[in-house]
This record gives structure tokens, sequence and C-alpha cells, in this order.
């Protein structure tokens, strides 16, 4: 005796089955992404909008009323190392009597960043305290009078080898 054996068919209600199954998993996995999302980091604003864009408005204006100076930064760099930065007016005259400190880094990599902080020599001239290594750097300078922000300015350059 031999079993006829019955052949499969595709019916509506596989087709039925197969796209429920398929939706589900779709619905399942996007439900598990809207969990992690609501209980997670909230999003990029910390605290109040309102007061978080009065804030950046305050800086905006700060920002703004220092580039209306129209100071210049010239960055000189002897073999020595020692970086200077001369200090301009919008009239070419020095600019004096600041406190100069700055942040170098190496263009690639964190393992030589320092702070710098440099003394007057001379009107308008400020010279860094602290000898760099040969090679490509960035600087990002910051002059103050009496513990407020006068000038800031952004350098890339290259110490010689000696």
């Amino acid at each position: 005796m031999s079993q006829a054996r019955k052949e499969f068919r595709l019916t509506g209600w596989h087709v039925l089955a197969m796209l429920v199954a398929f939706f589900g998993v779709i619905f399942a996995v996007n439900g598990v992404f809207v969990y992690y999302s609501q209980v997670s980091w909230t999003g990029l604003l910390p605290g109040n909008g309102y007061e978080a864009s009065i804030k950046y408005n305050k800086e905006a204006a700060r920002l703004r009323a220092m580039l209306a100076k129209g100071w210049r930064t010239k960055v000189l760099v002897p073999k020595d190392g020692r970086i200077i930065i001369a200090l301009t007016d919008k009239s070419g005259e020095p600019v004096t009597g600041l406190k100069a400190t700055a942040r170098v880094m190496r263009p690639v990599g964190t393992q030589d960043d320092q702070a710098l902080t440099f003394t007057e020599k001379g009107l308008g001239r400020y010279v860094a305290d602290t000898a760099l290594a040969t090679g490509a750097w960035r600087m990002d300078a910051r002059f103050t009078r009496k513990g407020e922000l006068q000038w800031r300015a952004d350098a890339e350059f290259v110490v010689p080898e000696k």
C-alpha cells in the first residue's frame, strides 16, 4: 500500500499569514526602537530651549562686538620654538596690557596638547614661555583684561627644525 502524498498548494490564507508575520516583525522592531528612544538620551538641548537661545544670542553679540574692534593677530614662529603673537588694533597700533594664554594642539592626536602662557615683551608682542617641538600645530589664543575676554585668535603654524 502506498500512501499518496498530498501536494502543497499556496492559498490566500497562507499569503495573509506571511504578510501578517512580516509586518508583525517590522512593528515589533519599531516598537523596541521607540521604547529605547524614549528611555535613553532625551535630545540635543538641555533644559529650556528658550533660555539656550538667549544664551546663544548673548554669545553671538559678544563675538560681534569683539570682531568690531578690528584687531589683528600675526603669529611668528622663530626656530627656537617659542611662539610670538603680534596684536594690533585696526589702525595698526600695538595692543598692550593684556594677559595672553593659548591652547596648542597637534592637527592629529592629543599626546602633545598643552596650555601656553604668554608674556608681553615689547609693545603688542606676546611671547610664549614654553618652546614647542618641531612640526605642525593649531592654536586657540585668548587675550583677557581683568578676567574679561578681549580678543580670541585661532592659528595654524609650523615650528621649523632647529
